[in-house]
């Protein structure tokens, strides 16, 4: 009993869950259908107001699912943390919005997370100042009938301006989401009130908007603040402060109407109960997503219990075993939710995964992958996964053939793309393609590691085709007579073993597992994350930035000259010289590019 009351009450008795849907979100929700119907409209109008405002006409290709709850004390068992009345959470399928409840005036708190969600899918990487200070300015957002007005005065931020002293804009465009300035409540009011009001006099005011979207352009390319405002605006960074202090003491301030237009089943959403396992389940994931791990097993061990065989339940479960490193347990349940006929595109992509580092030769794990692909045709990942398990089963020709299906990379899978493809195109035979893949490759190479590798395969190039250059004269001199039994002339597939390979192990280091592909990068250490089921390192590599999982810590060499251990904190580290050697997984939900295996520094 005493274990029991430290899991949150999935379903009282008294609160029945509704589930509401339209074609692009899935509310589900104690407040009431009439709230209900309520809220899912307004999100339908806010993404309406997005799609027409935004430069990017990316959205969700799944629906979002927000879950709204009637009170504060039904939502605290879920919340992220105290401060928030809603947050924004990326789920391994979907988006999450999770709110206290959907009375009129929390809409704006949704909306401000909605914005996050809508800059991810929109492909923009922008400053911290500038996302926060664009979901406050579209917090603000009002439906008008056919129209949408943002741009209302925020009280609480202008207050905030009005009293406090202001931050240069040099640091305001510093603060990233360690800093202080950021998390720490008693100093993150000026940072948020000033980022929106930046954010209002560039995107609305008549002297800046014109070139707002340039400004954004040149951010997104890796302009920092002062570049963006020279080659945007033609002014400094000083001369922008200060006509910020003039737009407040003005007394005109801008908003702006966008048109709103909704499809036609959005307007009337389908209107069902939950059952006790749908909305069971959903509040487990939610647990899941804010890190509450404990909580959401015993959920899902219930909801197991109560519903045997229910294929989304174990899907759950591989998903929650896999963040906290239990990578075979998480393989049995991906088997069982495939086996019940939960076969989305996603999920097979990663259990196919699990199975080619179980087994690098898996016959299976190719005929999950096809299945993905048969489910969505366009997947990238699931594509460049199965041409690299041909290529590493040596069925270079099949490898070629999906390869060639893929007809867009983005710039992080392009180094892999190609190099891999190179390959399987000189295994073939296709030498000059293979050298136009390797040209390609250098055009978007990151690492020293992708350079050396590309160097290598055009050296093996050269080598095969000195190779095939050889056998020709040989064959064309009057002295060349083979004999039945003679060895045959050098051929492709029999060429000497190349220096590239589509997996590559270290055989120095115990904890890289058998297929892993190690790559590495020099850098600076600059955070380490501990609030999740895997540990997160930061590391800066020149003017990006790259985050690596470490699932175990005892699984990680530690090569640190003059010291038999080293301390790692949690936290923002003081910034030093790092090499990190990690097995390419990149998890694109998570942002991260693979799982550490070394760590030398």
């Amino acid at each position: 009993m005493i274990a029991m009351a430290a899991i949150p009450n999935l379903l009282d008795a008294a609160d029945q869950w509704i589930k509401l849907t339209t074609p692009h979100f899935e509310l589900y929700t104690t407040a009431g259908e009439k709230k209900g119907r309520e809220a899912i409209l307004y999100f339908e109008q806010v993404r309406s107001f997005f799609l027409e405002a935004s430069p990017s006409k990316r959205a969700p290709e799944v629906p979002v699912r927000i879950v709204a709850f009637r009170s504060e004390s039904q939502y605290k068992p879920y919340r992220m943390n105290e401060g928030s009345l809603a947050f924004y959470a990326s789920g391994r399928n979907r988006d999450y919005i999770v709110m206290q409840d959907i009375s009129a005036e929390h809409y704006p708190a949704a909306i401000h997370e909605y914005t996050h969600l809508a800059v991810k899918h929109a492909g923009l990487k922008l400053p911290t100042w500038l996302n926060e200070g664009m979901a406050d300015l579209y917090s603000t957002l009002k439906p008008k009938g056919t129209q949408a007005l943002v741009g209302d005065l925020i009280p609480g931020r202008a207050q905030t301006l009005l009293t406090s002293k202001w931050m240069p804009l040099e640091v305001l465009a510093s603060v990233d989401e360690t800093s202080p300035l950021y998390n720490e409540r008693d100093k993150a009011g000026v940072f948020y009130a000033q980022s929106w009001f930046l954010t209002h006099m560039l995107y609305l005011s008549p002297e800046y908007r014109p070139n707002f979207t340039k400004f954004m352009l040149a951010l997104t390319n890796g302009q920092d603040m002062l570049q963006a405002f020279q080659s945007a605006y033609g002014k400094g960074v000083q001369d922008v402060f200060f006509d910020l202090n003039q737009y407040l003491k003005g007394n005109r301030f801008y908003g702006m109407l966008f048109n709103v237009k909704l499809e036609k089943s959005a307007e009337d959403p389908q209107v069902s109960e939950a059952t006790a396992a749908d909305s069971g389940l959903v509040l487990g994931d939610v647990l899941a997503l804010v890190h509450k791990t404990d909580e959401a097993r015993r959920a899902y061990d219930q909801l197991a219990k109560d519903n045997p065989g229910n294929a989304d339940v174990q899907e759950s479960l591989a998903y929650l075993d896999w963040r906290a490193g239990h990578m075979e347990s998480a393989r049995q349940h991906f088997s069982r939710a495939y086996s019940a006929g939960l076969n989305h595109a996603q999920m097979c992509l990663d259990y196919a995964t699990l199975e080619l580092n179980a087994s690098p030769g898996s016959t299976q794990a190719i005929s999950i992958l096809r299945r993905a692909l048969e489910l969505k045709p366009d997947f990238v990942d699931a594509r460049l996964q199965l041409a690299l398990a041909l290529s590493n089963q040596e069925n270079f020709e099949a490898a070629v053939e999906e390869f060639r299906q893929v007809k867009k990379v983005n710039p992080d899978q392009a180094p892999q793309f190609f190099l891999a493809k190179a390959y399987a195109d000189a295994r073939v035979g296709n030498i000059d393609q293979a050298r136009q893949d390797i040209e390609s490759a250098k055009k978007w190479v990151k690492s020293p590691a992708d350079s050396d590798r590309a160097a290598a395969l055009a050296r093996y190039l050269d080598e095969l085709q000195n190779a095939k250059t050889r056998a020709a004269v040989a064959r064309s001199s009057p002295q060349f007579r083979p004999a039945d039994d003679d060895p045959p002339a050098p051929t492709l597939h029999r060429a000497p073993k190349p220096p590239f390979e589509v997996h590559e192990t270290s055989p120095q280091n115990p904890f890289v597992k058998p297929g892993e592909q190690i790559d590495h990068i020099e850098g600076l250490a600059q955070r380490l994350e501990c609030d999740g089921e895997t540990a997160l390192l930061h590391v800066s590599v020149g003017r990006a930035s790259m985050v690596f999982e470490i699932p175990d810590p005892t699984r990680v060499l530690i090569k640190h000259p003059g010291e038999v251990q080293h301390d790692f904190s949690c936290g923002a580290q003081k910034p030093y010289p790092i090499t990190v050697f990690y097995a390419a997984k990149p998890d694109l939900k998570k942002g991260t590019a693979g799982i550490v295996r070394e760590l030398d520094f």
